[in-house]
């Protein structure tokens, strides 16, 4: 789930996270809630400190050998 999919602009985003925790009250929240702002965080830490994926594994080239054809 990135911020593109839920539409919300990354700087209100990031200006929720940092209410939320603030906020005292947060342990007593639904799990959802806490699960939603733990994927907020993660895309604002993909967004704002350069965190990049693991590049994709790279296909070894399968070479025939042209004697046998």
């Amino acid at each position: 789930m990135g911020l593109d999919n839920i539409e919300l602009a990354p700087g209100f985003v990031r200006e929720v996270v940092e209410v939320w925790d603030a906020w005292e009250g947060r342990n007593s929240t639904p799990l959802k809630l806490q699960q939603l702002m733990l994927n907020l965080r993660i895309e604002i830490a993909r967004r704002y400190k350069g965190y990049s994926r693991p590049p994709e594994k790279t296909k070894i080239p399968v070479y025939t050998d042209t004697r046998l054809v």
